[in-house]
């Protein structure tokens, strides 16, 4: 009678220790994830993006210096839903032919010079972006310049660069020097544009101007 009851107590606890098993293994997960997103932004050049220099006569460029080509302009407007905080970056995708010895404007330095194309494996120039004439739905504003990611804000002297490590954004005064929430900006973008001296240029053959720059937005 021992040996029974011995073995019916086993039994008894086997059957508990796999409905606990049972138990436990009957159970399912429910994991909620999504986004919280800023105000949808966009950018757009008036134009359609496209600065035209036209036909430029191989005799109007310097043999022995660089040739700087007449300013040209356009409207970048970047519009959101609501006030955000945003910059912008620029890459050339042309970087690689940039004649960075060439001046554009005086205080800007090699990394805010961008490639205008190559030829026969000669390049061709450099071209600079100047900001001005900056407004937004509150008024006039001036741009800012980060070479930190966004962590310190400085004037914009050195210019924007093509490598994609200075942030653009606007504050919210013409002496404000952070960025400040904005629903829309429009700037004038202004290319100050230099070709390399004749004598490096293959001037038998026609030229094409071939500069490409990213305009990028960036939430901050």
């Amino acid at each position: 009678m021992k040996r029974i009851a011995t073995l019916a107590v086993i039994a008894g606890v086997a059957a508990a220790m796999f409905a606990s098993v049972q138990a436990s293994a009957e159970s399912a997960q429910l994991q909620i994830t999504g986004t919280i997103v800023p105000a949808a932004c966009r950018l757009a050049f008036a134009g359609g993006g496209v600065i035209d220099y036209g036909s430029i006569p191989a005799s109007s460029l310097k043999p022995t210096a660089q040739t700087t080509l007449p300013d040209k302009s356009t409207q970048l407007t970047l519009t959101c839903e609501a006030p955000a905080l945003f910059a912008f970056k620029v890459i050339d995708e042309r970087a690689g032919t940039a004649v960075t010895s060439l001046t554009t404007v005086p205080t800007y330095d090699a990394k805010a010079k961008f490639g205008l194309g190559a030829l026969g494996g000669k390049n061709i120039g450099a071209y600079s972006f100047q900001i001005a004439n900056e407004t937004s739905d509150q008024g006039a504003t001036t741009h800012i310049l980060s070479m930190t990611g966004g962590a310190n804000w400085v004037g914009s002297a050195s210019g924007v660069a093509g490598d994609g490590s200075r942030l653009v954004a606007f504050a919210g005064s013409p002496t404000g020097t952070v960025p400040s929430p904005h629903t829309s900006v429009t700037a004038e973008m202004r290319l100050v544009t230099a070709i390399d001296k004749g004598s490096n240029l293959p001037l038998t053959q026609k030229i094409p101007l071939d500069g490409l720059s990213t305009f990028e937005l960036v939430y901050l």
